[in-house]
């Protein structure tokens, strides 16, 4: 059986995580889990998430969306994805049959043990997946929060290894340089992954895949700055827990709803060497310390005196996202120029693309990850596409990437 897409509607933040952790050690290799709470969001991520089946707590199928049911209106909207409802009634599985739910299914009370309820959850998702006769889909959201357990199931079992020479795609070439409105430093064609010289600075085992490498920056570098979307929050675990100091302040934005890049944050500060924190207005960016943009801000950096600060400040959407990458590289770009390194990551969309051709064009150094190694391979793609990705390198090879162009 093939893995499934399945979107998590359900309210109870604690809950939803417990739920889809346990769904996906029951689900077939492969399967993908989308979580949310918010109908809103839920309707963004169906069109772009696009699940094979829908399970929803039924508490929130009667919430309204434009004055209707939410329930009704996915039926009547999405009728190729089946809907799974469950609540603690057995009275209300005739109104969600008659609202357009594939089936509803009774939760155990707190005192009851939940292994059949997710053994019949998952049997009913995949029952209500053969129903529906489709095309199989490859895309995944932009705010897709993809887990650890996302993740695993959908990495090969061998892990991610460098194509050989003779196997890396073509890329496509970079469109004619864009005609900037004041003079910039000319941008030479984004190269693909080469192999390198060992670098003295890093001592790495014989067997260590080969890293390219930007060209030495004239000018230290102060920050680091990376964004991220779509597979990112596992990317940046990968990369984050194999950095060592002495490396420069980092400053992230990852596609993240509100609160969860607190718990972003306190994981990764967990898991790291470098210290790890969300970031918040007035910070001042300290060398091997990470900051994580919060949900809903966007967060730039300015200078005040020699030190380098943050500003976390609501504001509107860019690219549909807040936290924007645009928005960080834009103003690490204007502030810090050459002084800084570009990372991006994996995601969905062009977040970030233009904010790190400007970063390139101050004569900053600029890393992507490559195409085999992103979950979702948009916003690494728009930005080598527009010439603003220096070198790709892959996930495996991106912590040492940095590491060598940062000291």
């Amino acid at each position: 059986m093939q893995g499934l897409r399945l979107l998590l509607i359900e309210n109870s933040i604690y809950f939803q995580d417990t739920c889809a952790q346990e769904l996906l050690t029951r689900l077939p290799a492969g399967s993908l889990v989308e979580k949310t709470a918010d109908p809103v969001d839920a309707k963004t991520k169906i069109q772009l998430f696009q699940p094979a089946v829908i399970v929803m707590n039924f508490a929130m199928s009667v919430i309204t969306m434009d004055g209707n049911p939410l329930l009704p209106v996915f039926a009547s909207q999405y009728p190729q994805i089946p809907v799974i409802t469950y609540g603690l009634m057995d009275t209300s599985k005739k109104t969600a049959m008659n609202s357009g739910a594939y089936a509803y299914l009774k939760k155990p009370g707190p005192e009851q043990s939940l292994d059949g309820f997710y053994d019949e959850l998952v049997r009913l998702a995949a029952a209500a997946a053969a129903s529906v006769t489709s095309t199989p889909q490859t895309n995944v959201g932009p705010g897709a929060m993809v887990t650890k357990e996302v993740w695993t199931a959908a990495m090969p079992k061998k892990g991610w290894l460098p194509l050989a020479p003779s196997a890396q795609p073509a890329q496509t070439a970079p469109p004619a340089p864009m005609a900037p409105a004041a003079p910039t430093p000319e941008i030479p064609p984004a190269k693909p992954a080469q192999p390198m010289q060992p670098a003295s600075a890093v001592q790495e085992p014989a067997e260590k895949p080969a890293v390219i490498l930007p060209a030495a920056s004239k000018k230290e570098i102060q920050l680091i700055a990376i964004g991220s979307s779509t597979g990112g929050t596992e990317a940046l675990s990968s990369i984050l827990t194999r950095l060592r100091p002495p490396l420069p302040g980092i400053v992230i934005v990852q596609h993240i709803p509100p609160m969860f890049s607190r718990l972003l944050a306190q994981r990764l500060n967990d898991e790291c060497v470098l210290t790890v924190k969300e970031g918040a207005t007035g910070d001042i960016v300290r060398p091997g310390h990470v900051y994580i943009a919060p949900g809903n801000k966007h967060m730039t950096v300015h200078r005040c005196g020699g030190q380098i600060m943050l500003d976390c400040t609501p504001g509107e959407p860019v690219h549909s996202c807040c936290p924007s990458v645009d928005v960080l590289f834009d103003s690490v770009a204007q502030e810090i120029g050459a002084g800084a390194l570009g990372v991006i990551l994996t995601g969905m969309g062009k977040d970030g693309a233009e904010g790190l051709l400007h970063m390139r064009q101050k004569g900053s150094p600029t890393l992507g990850q490559d195409q085999q190694s992103s979950i979702v391979y948009g916003m690494p793609k728009a930005a080598f596409d527009c010439g603003a990705v220096e070198h790709q390198v892959s996930l495996t090879d991106m912590p040492r990437a940095i590491t060598l162009s940062a000291r």
